[in-house]
């Protein structure tokens, strides 16, 4: 490494997200679709959009880290190597030194990959190693301060062969920064599941569109910093292609931008209530409730506990408390809610369930949540869920209501999602890094929220997002969007919370910030 160069990278996140990005995402069909659409509109072969993509990330590269003299680039035998294989070539003719590591036979190399292989070879054929000398050198990290991941791509199916896992392994173990082109490899670019071993790259340059395992599952663990470069694809073609999903990041669903007029009250806004707090788990409900007075509703009900009503009052004093020690007095409550919050802290004993019950023989528009989830998955016999409601299951709880191993939903968050949303005929947020947000309306594409940071990994977190959710279906958005536009503002909220307390950050002190996240949306113009 030349004096004075540094493997520290140039790219600054206030937050610590691997990505935060906005638009549609393509998966793996679409995207071989695409890459063939581009080519052909701007006159252009296989071969030179290899070049383009390569030379892409040659400049991302040397912009990440700058100064750095000494790369090594693993290459697979399909076109992901091939960009690899353009990367070296421009590396070495800028002065630097590259080595290469071959990952399979030469032989398999075919198309523009051995285009670009060929033009390698004509310049540096004897930098050129076996990523088995990789493997088989212990101090072979010691040569290089940057590698360049370039062994599978989009291409990549599971399980993969032992001899990739120990490449892998290797590469990881050597704890030198990776930019990985297009994906990591080993991660699956439609799920964003992993089956085996997968790199772990500081950043990923991703070329034409965005692809959905970029954004949800284990890719906020192992993508990095996301880069997405178009290759110039022009936006018609983009627009001709049917989309995966759909991200969002900063901006907020635009039909949420809805004005309010100066002479709204409180009883055009919506009244919701809040069913939970069993014994000893009174904050949740509480939680949910300020959250749902934070966002716009006019009115919130909290129904718990009447242990849990002092705590409520001094917290809350706008939020009306109500004892439900006996579940009948509900009735009376629901007959005044436009929306109902069921789940948070409600627990599954029998006071449990006959909430529940009361609450599902309402016929409200429900955000159901929490414990209510897991009520619902444990016993067939409860009336079913009003259809235009919103479920907020995690990963464990949404397992529970398919049926399903809790790694069949982590294999596909975007199957399950789906098929959740059309088994219960209404809107799910299937929550985690990357969560997912599905409609039961046909030719509705999913939604992936990827704002949101690691350090809303704490209590209370999906009890704040069910009272804001609850207050923009009160507000009279419909389910889909209250579940999108709710999910998009707690993530923002959080990332707000997080540049203010860090690490440390509360589920309170996001509602403290999804007010100023939805005013836009709720109060504009004033």
């Amino acid at each position: 490494m030349s004096k004075g160069a540094s493997t520290q990278p140039s790219v600054d996140c206030s937050v610590p997200m691997s990505s935060c990005f906005s638009g549609r995402c393509f998966d793996t069909l679409a995207m071989r679709d695409l890459d063939r659409r581009s080519a052909a509109a701007q006159g252009l072969n296989e071969f030179d959009l290899m070049l383009h993509a390569g030379g892409a990330a040659f400049n991302y590269l040397t912009a990440i880290w700058p100064g750095v003299t000494r790369f090594a680039v693993f290459c697979g035998t399909g076109n992901n190597g091939g960009d690899g294989w353009v990367v070296a070539r421009l590396l070495l003719e800028s002065g630097v030194s590259c080595n290469v590591f071959l990952h399979g036979s030469a032989d398999r190399i075919s198309g523009a990959a051995l285009l670009a292989y060929e033009a390698w070879r004509q310049s540096a054929p004897e930098r050129e190693r076996s990523s088995d000398d990789w493997l088989n050198s212990a101090r072979q990290g010691d040569e290089y301060d940057v590698l360049v991941d370039a062994l599978v791509g989009i291409g990549f199916r599971g399980p993969a062969r032992s001899e990739f896992d120990a490449l892998v392994e290797g590469i990881n173990g050597a704890s030198i920064p990776v930019l990985s082109l297009d994906v990591p490899s080993g991660l699956n670019a439609d799920t964003g599941a992993v089956d085996s071993s997968v790199i772990q790259a500081h950043s990923t340059v991703t070329f034409i569109a965005m692809k959905p395992g970029l954004l949800t599952g284990r890719a906020p663990d192992v993508a990095g910093h996301l880069i997405l470069d178009s290759l110039d694809t022009p936006q018609c073609i983009l627009d001709e292609v049917p989309a995966a999903a759909v991200s969002w990041a900063r901006d907020l669903p635009p039909a949420l931008l809805r004005p309010r007029r100066p002479t709204t009250h409180k009883g055009v806004c919506g009244h919701v209530l809040v069913v939970g707090g069993n014994a000893g788990m009174g904050g949740a409900s509480i939680l949910s409730a300020s959250a749902a007075l934070r966002s716009g509703a006019g009115l919130v009900t909290l129904a718990t506990r009447s242990e849990h009503l002092c705590a409520a009052i001094s917290r809350q004093p706008e939020v009306m408390a109500r004892d439900i020690d006996s579940p009948e007095s509900l009735f009376s409550l629901l007959e005044k809610a436009s929306v109902v919050v069921v789940g948070p802290g409600l627990g599954v004993d029998d006071w449990s369930a006959a909430c529940l019950r009361v609450v599902l023989e309402s016929h409200r528009p429900l955000v159901v949540d929490a414990d209510a989830l897991n009520l619902l998955a444990a016993d067939m016999s409860f009336p079913r869920v009003i259809a235009g409601s919103v479920l907020t299951p995690h990963s464990g709880e949404a397992a529970r209501l398919a049926k399903v191993p809790v790694s069949n939903i982590e294999a596909d968050r975007l199957y399950w999602a789906k098929a959740l949303a059309r088994q219960y005929a209404s809107s799910i947020i299937l929550k985690g890094a990357g969560s997912i947000i599905a409609s039961d309306k046909e030719g509705c594409e999913p939604n992936i929220c990827s704002a949101g940071n690691s350090g809303m990994a704490t209590a209370g977190m999906g009890d704040v997002l069910a009272g804001v959710v609850g207050a923009l279906l009160a507000q009279d958005y419909d389910a889909p969007l209250a579940a999108l536009g709710g999910t998009v503002a707690h993530a923002n909220a959080g990332d707000l919370a997080w540049r203010e307390h860090g690490i440390g950050l509360t589920a309170t002190d996001v509602i403290s910030h999804v007010g100023a996240v939805l005013t836009p949306s709720i109060d504009t113009g004033r």
